[in-house]
Order: structure tokens, then C-alpha cells, then sequence
């Protein structure tokens, strides 16, 4: 079984979990009157699009570029990721407002026992899960994987604050099922924030915004080791859906032959490529090392008069 293979099949089992675990936490939160279950198992139909996200890359990742998208069809991915993220925070929206409108008219009820049962049920399966897809992530060196595991952690203590707060609430009474509510505001809170992160992740990749500092350090510190290399300047990178595009103009001695220089150019290529399996494409302009070219705003081993 392939890579991708695998890391599909880990994750459409993460589907299946979460549309399971989804409907029936909807459901006995419904009938249980709970609304901090209600919203735990939104959020687990919800997580839907995590899963999604991590097939579509894995799959449209693979795919050649073609006549009518010369760049790939990674953005289609972050498009549906937009989507589905601005679905979460009025979704979120809607769950903090039912909350404090049963609060405010004071008619709370106590959830029953078959609540708690759902949210450790729930616990257990996300913990499981954890486990498998971090493994699985691990053995394929993907950070795509590694990423979806961590969101399952994420989901696991959520149904812990559950579990605490519906136990809470059968342990002291009836006189205590506000617990039940404010966990469902704190809950819809949570649910928004992750809407908000995944919607300004979403948005910067399609606008091109650059990575973090840290990940271009760590893409960019591959260049001036490689022999030949004079300097370099311009180093760009931008994500695209799970991966990242780097390009950068790379100097080298004026009196090597194209030839030479390209090599040398390829080796820094393969050298990225190799150590960071995350980049898709590095495209480099190959340039010569004269006093035109070598830019103050570059790095380098040269230097520069005062």
C-alpha cells in the first residue's frame, strides 16, 4: 500500500468516526438535554473538514499540472476548507446564542445519564484515533497526518470538559445544570476560534501570504552550504493547500559555464526537496556573482564596503 494510500485510509476512517460520533452526540445531547453534548457533536461533523482537507491534498497533490492550471490544484482544497471553516463560526455563533438564551429564561434541565455515557464513549474513540493517526503519521513522515492526529487530540479534550461538566451536573443536582450551559457557551466559543484559525489560515494562503519566519529560516538554511553557491536573494515561499512553493535567485562564480551553474542549482534544489518533503517546487533564477547582482539585501559570504 502506497503513501497516499495509507494516509487516506487512516483518515476515511477518521470520517467514518467523526460522522458517527457527530450524529449520535447530536442526537443524545438532543434528547438528553445537554447543549454542551449538542455541541461537541457539531463539532465532531464539523471536523469533517479536516479529514476532508488532508484526502484532498493527499490526492490533489498528486495530480500533474495541466493547460488550465499550470500551478497545480492544491487551492481548491483551501477554498473548501474557507468554506466549510465559515460554516464553523456560524455554526459556533448559533451555539453560544441558544446557550445564553436558555440561561437568560432560566429553564435549564438536567441532562440525563445516557449524556455522560456519549461523552465518554466519545473520549475513548477520539483518544484511539489520536493514537492511530499519529502513528500512521510517523511511519509516512507526514506532517499533514501529524497535524489531523493532534486536531483529534484537541477533540478528545473537548469531550473531557464535557464529561466534567454533565458529571458535575448529575452529581450535584438540578439546582447545578447552568454547568451544562456554560460548558456549551464555552464550547461554542472554542468552536468559533478554531472557525477563526482555520478561515485566516484559509484566507492567507489564497492571497499568498508568506509562512511564518521559522519556516522560512528552516527552508532558506539549505542554500549557502551547498558548494558553489556565491549568495542569494528575492527567497520567497508561499503555502499552497498543504505544501509550500519556494522561489529564489541563486549567485554563483561569473565564470562557470551554464552548464556548471545549473548543476549547482539543481543540487540546492534536491537539497530542499529532499530534507523537506512539505515543499512541492522550488524555482530557481540562476544568476551570475558580479557587483550587478550581489545586493545588499541578499545573503551571502561577501563583503560589502561600508
Amino acid at each position: 500500500m502506497g503513501k497516499i494510500d495509507r494516509g487516506e485510509g487512516i483518515t476515511w476512517i477518521s470520517v467514518g468516526v467523526n460522522v458517527c460520533l457527530g450524529a449520535a452526540k447530536c442526537l443524545v445531547g438532543w434528547l438528553g438535554h445537554s447543549t454542551a453534548l449538542l455541541a461537541d457533536g457539531l463539532h465532531s461533523l464539523l471536523d469533517l473538514s479536516t479529514d476532508l482537507a488532508v484526502i484532498a491534498g493527499l490526492k490533489v497533490s498528486a495530480l500533474p499540472s495541466d493547460r488550465d492550471h499550470p500551478y497545480g490544484h492544491q487551492k481548491f482544497s483551501t477554498m473548501g476548507t474557507l468554506f466549510i471553516a465559515t460554516v464553523l463560526v456560524f455554526s459556533s455563533i448559533g451555539v453560544i446564542f441558544s446557550s445564553i438564551l436558555v440561561l437568560w429564561k432560566g429553564e435549564t434541565n438536567l441532562p440525563n445519564l445516557s449524556v455522560l455515557w456519549a461523552a465518554l464513549i466519545s473520549l475513548l474513540v477520539k483518544e484511539i484515533l489520536f493514537w492511530g493517526t499519529r502513528r500512521v503519521a510517523g511511519q509516512l513522515k507526514s506532517g499533514i497526518l501529524m497535524a489531523n492526529a493532534w486536531h483529534h487530540r484537541t477533540d478528545s479534550l473537548t469531550s473531557l470538559l464535557v464529561v466534567i461538566a454533565i458529571g458535575s451536573v448529575l452529581m450535584l443536582g438540578s439546582e447545578w445544570a447552568l454547568l451544562d450551559e456554560a460548558a456549551g457557551i464555552a464550547l461554542g466559543g472554542y468552536l468559533g476560534f478554531e472557525g477563526y484559525k482555520m478561515m485566516r489560515q484559509a484566507f492567507n494562503d489564497l492571497v499568498d501570504a508568506a509562512p511564518e519566519a521559522e519556516i522560512i529560516n528552516d527552508l532558506r538554511e539549505h542554500i549557502l552550504p551547498n558548494p558553489g553557491v556565491v549568495a542569494y536573494h528575492d527567497f520567497r515561499a508561499r503555502r499552497t493547500g498543504d505544501f509550500f512553493e519556494v522561489d529564489f535567485h541563486l549567485q554563483v562564480d561569473p565564470a562557470l559555464s551554464v552548464k556548471e551553474g545549473h548543476s549547482i542549482a539543481k543540487e540546492v534544489k534536491e537539497d530542499i526537496l529532499s530534507t523537506h518533503p512539505e515543499v512541492m517546487q522550488v524555482l530557481i533564477h540562476l544568476e551570475p556573482a558580479t557587483e550587478e547582482h550581489l545586493l545588499k539585501r541578499g545573503i551571502s559570504d561577501v563583503k560589502f564596503p561600508e
